[in-house]
């Protein structure tokens, strides 16, 4: 069970989810939580119905009839509707009749949707709450069958691929009055503290008015272990002080990022900033580094002024790069590219924690060590540092009891000792073809694993790979595996088949205790499958695709 604060933290709103169903007790254990919010004089605004499916995708075709309708190239309905189609459940809210002209009655009934969302994500669900059901009332009152329309629906179900999260302005930025923060509140601070180290850095330069980007960029950049210098205070509008450029005199200063902009071509302080860099960087330019908030050419940026145009163009050369970036503040389009510059620059910490992953760079890549989430559906990143995920680290999930799925991306080769041993809830992974190496004991005791399709890149199935996954019915082995370790499939109870006709060799117990195999594909060269490898696997037939135990040659499995 999460803490209120790791709840409030952790709750986001999803608008990609899996196919997995919901169980029932999960749902009323949720909408519980909505029931006993508070509301105004005791109220209790609000009526719940479990859509059906039908009901659930005749919403999402009156929500696309109404996108349709309304042709604006900034109406989310159309986007609504695909994420209500494939919701695994639409819970319609009602609010009693009379209770819409009173104000109070929709905050409370907004507290009651946050209990829901917020007891959702303790429950390991994501959540999203969809208002943009307004403009259909009629046709949902009908549908429904209910003298008033929904209010609002409510979505809830198992997280597929997570989406960009968009960040949050820091709480001096939408809050006046409020004290100082001591040192466990900055700790906690949604914009991480700019870097004052020894190690290399990034300066960053840009004007308050795009501050909602800047932030954006710099909470997903520290993810990626980015070092950064910014003056919190410009975040707020205060006066720029040029004491801010003996930062930029700082030896470990490895180069400066600038955010383009209307606003920050005719700032001032970036104009300074930028004459500054010009000359501690005259020697390598490749050091400063433009991002282009989109909207207009970037040439057309640098006419602002006159001091200005000559500023930019001493920074900026042929040899300059430049970077792309949305002009909505969420989404951070230029923040993979900008991690990898700031590994070029050597501004990037070697290891730390990206997201809920622990990692650690190892040559050409990043080695993922760690995962401190509380998801139950866990998709791994492909990059960290603008780098590619190369292999997840030694008992890197071991023993976690509340992970049910994982999706490993593309590109990753290895996977270590133990990664996720002791996974006692995981149902269902996918393993890119990528991956050439599976470490010992790599699923060892993941009791709830039904079946698994190994990467094709195999040659070797290390020791103890399956030990004790005794809901494990049927593998593959891939055409290219040779080798089996020792206790490959011990104690695997449930086991019923294994095609496995290119193994050459396997050492004695691959199989022990698999007392339901019943069926082994297996070649007749194989070696090493002593008769009394399968003394434990009652029900395995005598006959086994054109092999048969054979006494009279020390207990070999030959071809008849």
């Amino acid at each position: 069970m999460l803490t209120l604060d790791e709840a409030v933290r952790t709750r986001h709103s999803v608008r990609n989810f899996t196919q997995k169903q919901v169980d029932g007790s999960v749902l009323r254990k949720i909408i519980d939580a909505g029931r006993l919010a508070p509301s105004a004089k005791n109220r209790q605004p609000w009526r719940f119905l479990i859509a059906t499916e039908e009901q659930r995708k005749v919403t999402a075709d009156i929500l696309e009839a109404q996108a349709a309708k309304e042709r604006d190239a900034g109406s989310t309905v159309g986007a609504t509707a695909r994420i209500v189609r494939d919701a695994p459940v639409l819970v319609a809210v009602f609010m009693p009749e009379g209770s819409m002209a009173q104000e109070s009655d929709w905050i409370s009934l907004g507290a009651c949707l946050e209990n829901m969302c917020l007891k959702a994500t303790d429950l390991g669900l994501g959540s999203l709450i969809v208002c943009d059901s307004q403009p259909c009332k009629e046709e949902l009152r009908t549908l429904f069958g209910r003298r008033e329309a929904p209010s609002s629906f409510f979505l809830v179900g198992y997280e597929g691929k997570p989406c960009p999260r968009a960040s949050k302005l820091p709480l001096e930025a939408v809050a006046e009055g409020i004290p100082a923060p001591d040192e466990e509140e900055r700790a906690q601070d949604d914009l991480p503290e700019a870097d004052i180290t020894d190690q290399p850095f990034l300066f960053i330069s840009y004007s308050h008015r795009d501050a909602d980007i800047v932030i954006a960029d710099i909470v997903e950049l520290k993810k990626h272990g980015v070092r950064l210098w910014y003056d919190r205070s410009i975040l707020y509008g205060k006066k720029w002080d040029k004491e801010v450029l003996d930062v930029m005199r700082k030896g470990n200063c490895a180069g400066v990022l600038v955010y383009i902009s209307e606003n920050s071509a005719r700032s001032e302080a970036v104009a300074a900033e930028m004459e500054f860099a010009a000359e501690r960087f005259a020697d390598a330019d490749d050091r400063v580094i433009g991002v282009h908030i989109g909207g207009r050419p970037l040439c057309s940026y640098f006419e602002a002024n006159k001091r200005n145009d000559e500023s930019f163009r001493k920074v900026f050369t042929e040899k300059s790069k430049f970077l792309s970036r949305s002009r909505t503040a969420y989404i951070t389009d230029a923040v993979p590219e900008l991690a990898k510059e700031a590994v070029r620059l050597g501004a990037a910490a070697e290891s730390g924690v990206y997201d809920e992953f622990r990692y650690v760079r190892i040559p050409g890549g990043v080695s993922v060590t760690a995962y401190y989430g509380s998801s139950v559906c866990v998709v791994l990143p492909a990059r960290i540092a603008g780098l590619p995920v190369l292999s997840l680290g030694k008992n890197m999930f071991r023993a976690n009891e509340r992970v049910q799925e994982v999706t490993v991306p593309d590109g990753v080769l290895r996977i270590e000792d133990g990664a996720f041993a002791g996974m006692t809830s995981l149902r269902h992974i996918v393993l890119p073809d990528s991956i050439t190496f599976l470490g010992v004991a790599a699923f060892r005791g993941c009791t709830s694993l039904e079946q698994i399709r190994l990467p094709q890149g195999l040659t070797k199935l290390e020791e103890a790979l399956f030990r004790e996954c005794t809901s494990l019915r049927e593998c593959d082995v891939p055409p290219d595996v040779k080798e089996f370790g020792e206790a490959v499939f011990r104690g695997c109870t449930c086991l019923q088949s294994v095609d496995m006709p290119s193994v050459l060799r396997m050492t004695e117990g691959a199989f022990y205790g698999c007392a339901a195999l019943q069926r082994l594909n297996v070649s007749p060269l194989l070696e090493g499958a002593e008769e009394n490898s399968f003394l434990t696997c009652p029900l395995l037939d005598a006959v086994v695709s054109g092999m048969h135990f054979c006494k009279g040659k020390k207990g070999r499995v030959v071809k008849l």
